[in-house]
């Protein structure tokens, strides 16, 4: 038992090294996947957060996120996770190792670095810190995908798909742009949100300090966006609104707390799915007009869900993740539903 606290602790205190991640995956693979298995984390969590040197987190969300992570494992043996993967600064919400997975082009060729590309990769419910080769730096938000060559001797330019939060150097001879599928957003150096996720119905660029340039590459439209300014694009129709916004607001979660701004169920379970690692189904039946407003710091799911149900007219259901007979992982599920 010494041995297993001693490597929850390095875990927790963020040594995320090859060695640490695979005695605690062996340790909870050793044991049914139950409430036993649980009891036994809630123990070890219990033993080591009396150190003030271990923060006082939720334990409920560490374990479905190591439960959920052995399921995968145990799927996927073949492919280790730990292959060629560089693991990089970043805050994590749970203390789970997080990785970034980086791709270059190769032609069985040595590859010249100017023309490689870094993906990077946020997984769901985590958030993370990022510095560009300018020196500008920024936060992906859960689900996020960005790419850029590994220098900028081309150009500032990255592509990102999810949501980010960037702070750019100012560099007037070379503009920095982001591509969201369908914009083009360009700056000389400022800070920015923007929101472009595949499943969205819209695109979104709020500005936080300095100006920002948004044209569209599918529909001609060039428009320039000052502080606490915010750009909504319709992806569906290519339509284009301006209005003014707290951008604090917008910028809340790279501080740790969620905002949602009266926005349909629709809208929160998109977030809910993104920074809490969780499949949501709605089950809408006249919820359709609904819309939620509450600034909530990011911590326990089963927290937002108890504040969400004051406020509205629901009822919810959390159904762990499981492994299905054809050996295919489905993570957890939250079911919302009228009252």
């Amino acid at each position: 038992m010494a041995d297993n606290k001693k490597v929850f602790e390095d875990l927790y205190k963020g040594n995320r090294s090859f060695s640490v991640l695979s005695k605690v995956m062996a340790y909870f693979s050793q044991k049914k996947m139950d409430a036993d298995v649980e009891a036994v984390h809630r123990d070890e969590w219990n033993s080591i957060v009396s150190n003030d040197q271990i923060p006082n987190l939720k334990s409920n969300h560490l374990f479905y996120r190591l439960k959920y992570q052995i399921l995968l494992e145990k799927n996927q043996r073949q492919k280790r996770l730990m292959a060629r993967v560089l693991q990089v600064a970043a805050v994590l919400v749970l203390p789970l190792a997080l990785f970034f997975l980086i791709t270059t082009t190769n032609d069985r060729t040595p590859v010249d670095s100017k023309a490689s590309l870094i993906e990077m990769h946020c997984p769901e419910g985590v958030r993370t810190k990022f510095t560009l080769p300018d020196g500008s730096s920024g936060w992906l938000a859960g689900g996020t995908v960005m790419s850029y060559e590994a220098n900028f001797e081309k150009g500032r330019k990255v592509s990102v798909e999810g949501e980010a939060f960037f702070k750019v150097m100012r560099d007037e001879k070379r503009p920095f742009t982001v591509r969201l599928g369908a914009l083009d957003v360009e700056v000389l150096g400022t800070q920015f949100n923007v929101l472009n996720y595949r499943n969205d119905p819209v695109s979104e660029v709020v500005v936080l300090s300095g100006l920002v340039e948004v044209s569209g590459n599918t529909k001609n439209f060039t428009t320039q966006l000052a502080a606490n300014k915010k750009l909504q694009f319709e992806k569906e129709g290519s339509k284009a609104y301006l209005s003014d916004v707290d951008a604090q607001s917008y910028t809340s979660w790279i501080d740790g707390r969620l905002e949602f701004n009266s926005e349909s169920l629709a809208a929160v379970g998109r977030k809910i799915e993104r920074f809490y690692d969780v499949d949501v189904e709605l089950n809408m039946n006249g919820l359709e007009n609904n819309a939620f407003r509450a600034n909530v710091k990011i911590g326990s799911l089963e927290e937002l869900l108890n504040y969400m149900t004051l406020a509205l007219p629901i009822k919810y259901e959390l159904v762990d993740a499981t492994q299905l007979d054809s050996g295919k992982i489905e993570r957890r599920k939250l079911i919302i539903s009228r009252e």
